[in-house]
């Protein structure tokens, strides 16, 4: 009796690691590691400019997306045609790791994958960690916190990844003029890689907007020279027209749909220096 007693209290102190061991057995485990290898290594790398960490953190990257790439269409039974990649962010963010990996250190990149890793590994350990390793309840008030601050930042932080992807793209772009080693490759890539998002993301479009109302705002202070204006109102133009060119379609949407479409008009107004202007945009 007293041993069959003891087995229990002997089972209870085992159990955290034989369930952490029994997890780790998962694509699910290994792509949370992606994760966290992410987090780690990137966090060092921003304090430490280390170029190891910033590779480092990137093989996370494509161990995580790699992984989730591989559910999606190797073990289950997802069309691949060329429209179904387009729209699916992971496959964007695998294949733009891939470059990063391989290309001179930008360290501003890492930024988006960061923001991404936080969130994911959180939410594994808020939803899989501590109620299966270590048999915390719903109510408990480390699951409470963590899910309340993913519900608070887990949506801002996506529009943030989005204004932090156009700043990306406006650095890349300077340092292309300046023909910085493989800057070019990068421009291209990326400049395909922001087109689909802004076409597919209602994060990137925001993002766009949030900066065309700023930029409008600013540009159109008396104070702007008028060729200046002129040039900003160029840029813009060709920009709108480079934006109705579309490399995605709607999911599920036919060709000949296409012919018919619904035009939203957005308005914004924007306070400068206690002057107010007015901007619109047309989607």
């Amino acid at each position: 009796m007293t041993s069959k007693g003891s087995n229990p209290k002997l089972q209870k102190k085992t159990k955290p690691m034989e369930e952490l061991m029994r997890l780790s057995k998962t694509l699910q485990f290994n792509w949370f590691i992606g994760h966290s290898i992410v987090f780690f290594s990137a966090i060092w790398y921003l304090f430490s400019f280390n170029p190891f960490f910033y590779r480092l953190a990137y093989v996370g990257v494509t161990l995580s997306f790699g992984i989730i790439t591989y559910q999606q269409y190797f073990l289950k039974s997802i069309p691949k045609t060329a429209q179904t990649l387009l729209h699916d962010e992971n496959i964007l963010y695998f294949v733009m790791s891939i470059f990063w990996l391989f290309t001179p250190i930008f360290s501003i990149s890492l930024l988006p994958y960061l923001s991404f890793s936080i969130f994911h590994s959180l939410k594994y350990v808020t939803n899989v960690l501590l109620p299966t390793v270590w048999k915390f309840n719903a109510e408990d008030k480390i699951i409470t916190v963590l899910r309340n601050f993913i519900t608070d930042y887990n949506e801002k932080c996506m529009y943030w990844v989005g204004t932090t992807e156009i700043i990306t793209f406006i650095i890349l772009f300077f340092k292309a003029i300046l023909f910085y080693r493989r800057s070019w490759i990068l421009l291209v890539v990326y400049t395909l890689f922001i087109k689909i998002r802004y076409e597919v993301s209602k994060y990137s479009k925001t993002a766009f907007a949030q900066w065309r109302v700023r930029l409008d705002g600013l540009i159109s202070h008396p104070s702007v020279p008028i060729p200046v204006k002129k040039g900003y109102d160029c840029f813009k133009t060709n920009l709108i027209k480079f934006s109705n060119f579309k490399i995605t379609q709607a999911a599920g949407a036919e060709p000949a749909a296409t012919e018919k479409k619904n035009d939203h008009i957005y308005i914004y107004i924007y306070i400068y220096n206690s002057s107010l202007f007015l901007s619109w945009d047309l989607f």
